[in-house]
C-alpha cells in the first residue's frame, strides 16, 4: 500500500551526501534507514555538479540498500536559488494570465532569461501585498536528475534546502515562531520560522565578523522578526558549537520509532530528514 512505501530525502552538498528513508505508521514516523557518505571535493564545487562519474558510483551503490520501490525527494542547494519578490497581481486577474503576468514581471528583475529558468512563487503570508518568486537554473537540474538516472534513482520532488529544514524543524516540534539557522561546509543558511512568512538567506564566514553577535545579525534580516519568540535554533553539518544565544535541535526527534546506531551529528541530516517527512505533491 502506498502509505507503507518509504519516503527517502537525499541531500548532497559539498562534500558529503545524507539520506534519510522512513515510513508513516499509526503513531508516527518510524526511522527505517540513514545514509552518510563523504564525497570528493571535485563532483561538487560551489553547489554545482562537476565531476559526476564518482557520484553516480556511489549512488548506486547506495541504491541497492534501498526497497525496490520509494519516494524519492531530493533538494537543490541553497547557493544556486535567486529571490525576488514582486507585487502580488490584481486578485481579479486569473489564470492562465496570472502566471503570464508574474512571469513577465520576474524577467525584468532575473539576472538571466527567464527562458532559461525553472521558477516558483507563493504568496509571503495570507495577508501580504507581495510574491516570493525563486528560481533555479534549468541546466542545472537538468544535470541533477541526468545524474540521479544513471544511478536508477528518479525523484518525485525536488524542494528547496530552506523548506527542507522548515519541514524538519516543524516535525521535531521547534517551535513555529523560531529563527533557524543551518551551518552547511562554506555557508550560513538562515531560515524563517516554520510557522511564518517564508524567507531565507546565506551568510559568508565574512559576513560573521564577530560571532557573538550573530544572533543580533540574523534578525535584523528577518522581514518579519516582530513576529518571532526569543528563540533561535541552530544545526550543523559539523561539530561546530552552538552559538551564544542558540539552542540545539535534532531532526530525528521527528522520528517516534528509531533503533540505533545513529549518527553522532544529527544536526547535519536536518536537510535530508526535512525532505523525508515533507508532504507529497499533489
Amino acid at each position: 500500500m502506498r502509505h507503507l512505501t518509504w519516503q527517502v530525502g537525499l541531500d548532497i552538498q559539498n562534500g558529503c551526501a545524507r539520506a534519510i528513508g522512513v515510513q508513516k505508521r499509526r503513531n508516527g514516523w518510524q526511522l527505517r534507514h540513514w545514509w552518510q557518505q563523504p564525497l570528493p571535493q571535485e563532483v561538487m564545487r560551489q553547489g554545482i555538479l562537476h565531476e559526476t562519474e564518482q557520484l553516480i558510483v556511489i549512488l548506486s551503490r547506495w541504491r541497492s540498500r534501498l526497497p525496490s520501490t520509494f519516494s524519492l525527494r531530493i533538494c537543490l542547494p541553497a547557493e544556486r536559488i535567486i529571490q525576488i519578490r514582486l507585487p502580488t497581481p490584481d486578485i481579479r486577474l486569473q489564470e492562465p494570465h496570472r502566471d503570464a503576468f508574474i512571469r513577465t514581471s520576474a524577467a525584468k528583475q532575473l539576472p538571466l532569461a527567464v527562458e532559461s529558468l525553472t521558477l516558483d512563487y507563493r504568496c509571503e503570508s495570507a495577508a501580504s501585498t507581495e510574491l516570493i518568486v525563486t528560481a533555479a537554473r534549468r541546466e542545472e537540474l537538468d544535470s541533477w536528475q541526468h545524474c540521479l538516472k544513471q544511478a536508477k534513482l528518479f525523484p518525485e520532488a525536488v524542494e528547496l534546502t530552506p523548506c527542507a529544514i522548515q519541514a524538519a524543524a516543524s516535525a521535531a516540534g521547534v517551535p513555529a515562531e523560531s529563527l533557524l539557522l543551518h551551518r552547511l561546509e562554506q555557508h550560513w543558511l538562515w531560515v524563517a520560522p516554520h510557522g511564518l512568512p517564508f524567507q531565507f538567506g546565506l551568510l559568508e564566514d565574512e559576513d560573521i565578523d564577530e560571532p557573538a553577535r550573530l544572533r543580533e545579525k540574523l534578525t535584523t534580516l528577518y522581514r518579519h522578526r516582530k513576529l518571532c519568540n526569543d528563540e533561535l535554533y541552530f544545526t550543523s553539518t559539523g561539530e561546530d558549537p552552538v552559538p551564544d544565544g542558540m539552542r540545539s535541535w535534532s531532526a530525528f526527534d521527528a522520528f517516534q520509532q528509531v533503533s540505533p546506531p545513529l549518527p553522532v551529528n544529527p544536526g547535519a541530516f536536518a536537510i535530508a530528514a526535512g525532505l523525508a517527512v515533507r508532504a507529497a505533491d499533489n
